[in-house]
């Protein structure tokens, strides 16, 4: 059975990339295209990316959408391209003062620490990444949430759904690997209060992914995170989540495809 498919994420090949995430979301995007799904990607719309080089269109329906959350009023805009020499559709999420400035190391200064406005940007991301499904006219089955930075929309999945029949209906999986093992949301680096994210400030953000996606695929890849990430009283004795093995694999990422579409037919 065809599914609807939406995979979120921070990194592809060629139009940002700091990690193996960007090769593997390109990837695996366009096996599960190959196997008949409908397929569409997100990734934020970063200032470096040249609209002229991808063919980035303007989609009116996509422009200026406005949203509201805890009595805040946001707004952000998307653009569309196709994944080069495919048929892949990439979706940018674009705000110019959220995403606008930031260099090619994405997450990260030059000395390599981690930006403190990180958790505000990509927390705004996942919630950004949920309210413009209504203009796509186009609701995904499952929402593939590809590493730490979208590990925040299984969560806001659960607590929006209760006022959206549409989103109630979507399935998520959280992809974790060697680069989320650490990760912590700090909510007290949010620019405003929030009811609903101070109820997980302070936590792994794999936690969070595992906690409140329908199923979790733990990824080792440049390392061997499994064993650690599985004595987590969250994922001890999960029946949820599972673990493919890419520390041998050399750029071939057909085993883990094959468990996400496993994962897919069994939720």
């Amino acid at each position: 059975m065809v599914k609807k498919i939406f995979y979120i994420n921070s990194e592809m090949e060629p139009f940002a990339s700091v990690s193996n995430l960007a090769n593997l979301s390109v990837e695996i995007p366009l096996g599960l295209q190959e196997k008949g799904n409908d397929v569409r990607c997100l990734m934020p719309k970063y200032g470096f990316i040249s609209e002229r080089k991808y063919i980035l269109r303007e989609v009116i329906r996509l422009k200026e959408i406005l949203f509201n959350f805890e009595d805040h009023n946001y707004e952000c805009s998307a653009k569309s391209a196709f994944l080069p020499k495919s048929r892949l559709q990439v979706y940018f999420l674009e705000n110019e003062k959220i995403f606008g400035d930031l260099n090619n190391l994405l997450f990260k200064s030059k000395n390599g620490r981690f930006l403190a406005d990180n958790d505000l940007r990509f927390a705004f991301y996942s919630l950004a990444a949920i309210k413009m499904l209504p203009n796509l006219f186009w609701f995904p089955n499952v929402i593939i949430c590809n590493g730490w930075t979208s590990a925040l929309v299984p969560f806001l999945i659960k607590k929006l759904a209760n006022d959206d029949k549409d989103l109630n209906k979507i399935k998520t999986i959280y992809l974790t690997n060697s680069l989320n093992k650490d990760v912590i949301f700090d909510h007290s680096n949010l620019s405003f209060n929030s009811e609903t994210l101070n109820e997980i400030k302070s936590l792994n953000l794999n936690q969070l992914g595992c906690s409140y996606a329908d199923a979790t695929i733990i990824i080792d890849d440049e390392e061997k995170v499994s064993g650690n990430i599985m004595k987590s009283k969250i994922f001890k004795g999960s029946k949820t989540c599972s673990t493919v093995d890419l520390t041998k694999s050399e750029g071939d990422y057909s085993a883990l495809l094959d468990e996400i579409e496993r994962v897919i037919k069994s939720l």
